[in-house]
């Protein structure tokens, strides 16, 4: 996925405005799964109560929740039901599909008091349903394999020398696992590494000086990464 997202790096450009716009880091945001809501709801009624009913926690940045759709119901046939969950048939593979209510928020502020908050909220009623939260925290080790893009070094020095001193500079971040020099007309480079604080001690070196020249870092999530959008991934409509 990491080459995928360098693959159009000629219209990649950095500028130190969009670095300093870094997404908070691992430490700064929490989240929590809620279930209980009924899935034959809209999608945006759903979603704007759970804003409402969440938002004296603290910001919140997203909220992914799983409801019925079109998309759906027009691949499977509801037999049962209950407000929070539905049994669903599909005719064609012969199979049952268990659907439940189940979404994601997600709040600046961390896993300590902006989440406690979260969690008194859970099972009080929302407009004839009842919400359930409970503390969904991230992966251990997300964050722990940054892939960066670093941009402002020397580009007319040669590439070994380039890898050499991207290599010394990152090194206090974590294990240097892969360094790829990109085309000099495009003057970047992608530095990829693992370790425990790694993202967070990769984002301090953004405005760094490298070999005398001060030097732009931008981070590519990869799928283990730390986020403030929940990534969507469409089956059957849904999560949106």
């Amino acid at each position: 996925m990491e080459r995928s997202a360098i693959k159009g790096m000629s219209l990649l450009t950095l500028n130190e405005s969009e670095t300093k716009k870094t997404r908070p880091r691992k430490r700064d945001i929490g989240r929590i799964r809620v279930r209980g809501y009924n899935t034959d709801l809209h999608h945006d009624d759903v979603v704007n109560a759970l804003r409402k009913h969440f938002s004296s926690c603290g910001e919140i940045t997203d909220v992914c929740v799983h409801v019925l759709d079109d998309n759906i119901l027009n691949r499977f046939v509801s037999t049962s039901s209950s407000n929070s969950t539905q049994v669903l048939y599909n005719a064609n593979n012969f199979g049952f599909v268990l659907f439940h209510s189940c979404g994601l928020i997600y709040f600046l502020g961390g896993q300590g008091t902006v989440i406690d908050k979260a969690l008194q909220l859970s099972g009080i009623d929302v407009g004839g349903w009842t919400v359930m939260a409970e503390p969904y925290p991230f992966w251990e080790r997300a964050g722990w394999y940054p892939v960066a893009v670093v941009q402002g070094y020397d580009t007319l020095l040669d590439n070994a020398d380039i890898e050499k001193m991207l290599f010394e500079h990152f090194s206090s971040c974590g294990e240097v696992t892969e360094i790829r020099i990109h085309k000099r007309s495009i003057g970047a480079a992608v530095v990829e590494l693992y370790g425990e604080g790694a993202e967070d001690r990769v984002l301090d070196l953004d405005g760094s000086y490298m070999g005398g020249c001060k030097i732009l870092v931008k981070l590519i999530i990869p799928s283990k990464g730390i986020h403030t959008v929940h990534p969507r991934r469409r089956y059957y409509g849904w999560p949106r």
